[in-house]
C-alpha cells in the first residue's frame, strides 16, 4: 500500500512512517525518503512495533492545520501499532490478549479489549492527530469489514460501551490475573471526546469478498467450476471442519444423482456455516459432469488445549481430513482436496500460510506411523505437516504483504474409473 502510494503522490510526500511486519522490507521497492520500521515477529505486538508506533504519535501530534494525513491500514495493525494506556507495560497487555486469544476470543472480542487499553486505537489515532484533514484506506481483515474493528480501528470512532473489555475478560475468568495497571485503567472514569467526523473518512480498498472473487476467477482458468459460498465463516475450527465435511459430502451426492437440487438445498440451509445460503443451487444441473471447486473465506477460531504449534488454517485442514476419514467409503467416486490458508502469508506463531488437506490424508498418516489424534489434541498442526510427507503439504508464501482474513478451497474432482 505505501509502496503504490509513493508511485501516485511521489514528493508531495512530506513526512511519512510506516510499520511493517518482521522480515516483510523490500528495499528494492523503495524509492523515496519515507522511513519504513519492522516489527512484530509473527503478528505479535513487540518493542520494535512499539518504538514504531511512538514515532508516529510523535508525528501525528506534531502535524499542523495546514497538513493532511493519509493513514493506510491493514490486517496486523494491531500488532503493529502497540502503544498502551500508560501505566500499562506492553508485556502485561500482550499478556492478556494472549489469554484471551487461548480461551476461544474471536477477533472482535480480542479487538474491543485492545481499544480500551491502547493509546492509538479505537480512534484515538484521528483524535489525536492536529492534521486539518484524516484520510484513511483500508485493507479488512474481519468479518463483515466493520472499520472500528480493523486493526482496532485507529481511525474510526469507538462506540463501545466502556464496560465491554471488562465484561468480556470476566467471560473468560481472567479478570482475578490481571495486573494492577490494566484494573485501573479498565476502571476509571472513561472520559469520551467528540470524534472528528467533519474531517475523518475512511474507506475499505480491499476485503475477502474480493479474495474469494479473485480465487473463482483463477478456479475457471484452471477448468474448475467455482462455487462462491460465503466470505463470512466464523466459528470453532472443529465445528467449521466438521461442517466442511458434511458439505462436501452433500455436493458429492448431488454429482452422483443421490440426491436431488431440492435435497441439497435442504441440506444447505441446514448446515451452521456463516453467510451460507442455497439460493445457487437451482442453476447447478449443468456442472454434474465438472470438477467443482467450493470458495469460502472468513475467519475462524481455535480453543488452544495444548503446548503444541500451529494455526488455526493448518489446524482446519487437518481436522478436515479427520473428518473426511469418516466418511470417505462414501465418496468413492470423488477425489477431494482442501486448502486452507491465510492471505497474509501467515497462520498463527508460524512462518507458514496455513496447509492443503485431502481424503486420504489420514490412511497415508499411519504409513508414516502419524497419530493425527496426538497431534489435534495438542495444537500442533504445524509440526504435523513439517513431518507429513517432508513438509509437502505445507502452504509457505512468505508475508504477502496484506491481509483480508483466510480462504478455504474445497476441491472435489471426479474420479475416472479405468
Amino acid at each position: 500500500m505505501a509502496v503504490e502510494v509513493e508511485k501516485l503522490l511521489g514528493r508531495k510526500i512530506t513526512e511519512g512512517i510506516i510499520s511493517i511486519p518482521k522480515g516483510s522490507l523490500n528495499k528494492n521497492l523503495i524509492k523515496t525518503n519515507i522511513s519504513y520500521y519492522e516489527g512484530a515477529k509473527d503478528n505479535l505486538p513487540d518493542k520494535e512495533a512499539m518504538i514504531t508506533a511512538k514515532k508516529i504519535d510523535h508525528l501525528i501530534t506534531n502535524l499542523g492545520k495546514d497538513d493532511f494525513l493519509l493513514v493506510l491500514i491493514s490486517g496486523g495493525g494491531s500488532a503493529l501499532l502497540p502503544l498502551p494506556v500508560e501505566p500499562i507495560s506492553l508485556s502485561e497487555k500482550t499478556t492478556l490478549i494472549k489469554q484471551l486469544a487461548h480461551s476461544g476470543a474471536d477477533i472482535k472480542q480480542l479487538n474491543t479489549v485492545r481499544k480500551r487499553i491502547s493509546a492509538l486505537k479505537g480512534g484515538e489515532l484521528a483524535l489525536k492527530s492536529k492534521a486539518n484533514k484524516t484520510i484513511a484506506l483500508i485493507l479488512s481483515d474481519i468479518v463483515g469489514d466493520p472499520l472500528d474493528l480493523i486493526a482496532s480501528g485507529p481511525t474510526t470512532e469507538n462506540t463501545d460501551n466502556p464496560e465491554d473489555a471488562l465484561n468480556i475478560i470476566k467471560k473468560y475468568n481472567l479478570y482475578d490475573n490481571l495486573s494492577q495497571s490494566i484494573i485501573t485503567v479498565l476502571e476509571k472514569n472513561y472520559q469520551e471526546k467528540p470524534f472528528p467526523k467533519e474531517i475523518v473518512t475512511n474507506f475499505i480498498i480491499g476485503s475477502n469478498k474480493l479474495s474469494t472473487e479473485a480465487a473463482a476467477i483463477e478456479a475457471i482458468a484452471l477448468n474448475y467450476f467455482p462455487i462462491q459460498l460465503s466470505n463470512i465463516v466464523t466459528g470453532n475450527v472443529k465445528e467449521i471442519a466438521l461442517e466442511y465435511a458434511n458439505l462436501t459430502k452433500a455436493f458429492c451426492d448431488f454429482l452422483s444423482n443421490k440426491i436431488n437440487a431440492p435435497t441439497l438445498k435442504d441440506i444447505i440451509d441446514n448446515l451452521s456455516i456463516p453467510g451460507l445460503n442455497s439460493h445457487f443451487v437451482d442453476s447447478l444441473e449443468s456442472i454434474k459432469e465438472k470438477d467443482i471447486c467450493l470458495i469460502l473465506g472468513g475467519e475462524i477460531t481455535v480453543e488452544v488445549k495444548g503446548s503444541g504449534l500451529g494455526g488455526r488454517n493448518q489446524q482446519l485442514a487437518l481436522e478436515f481430513s479427520n473428518y473426511l476419514n469418516d466418511i470417505k467409503n462414501k465418496l468413492n467416486n470423488y477425489d477431494i482436496y482442501f486448502l486452507s490458508a491465510g492471505t497474509d502469508g501467515i497462520d498463527g506463531p508460524t512462518d507458514a500460510a496455513g496447509a492443503i488437506g485431502y481424503i486420504n490424508l489420514i490412511s497415508d498418516c499411519e504409513l508414516e506411523q502419524l497419530d493425527v489424534n496426538s497431534y489435534l489434541n495438542n495444537n500442533d498442526s504445524f509440526n504435523f505437516y513439517k513431518k507429513f510427507k517432508n513438509g509437502s503439504l505445507h502452504i509457505k508464501t512468505g508475508h504477502t504483504n496484506t491481509n483480508v482474513m483466510d480462504i478455504h478451497l474445497i476441491l472435489i474432482k471426479r474420479l475416472i474409473i479405468q
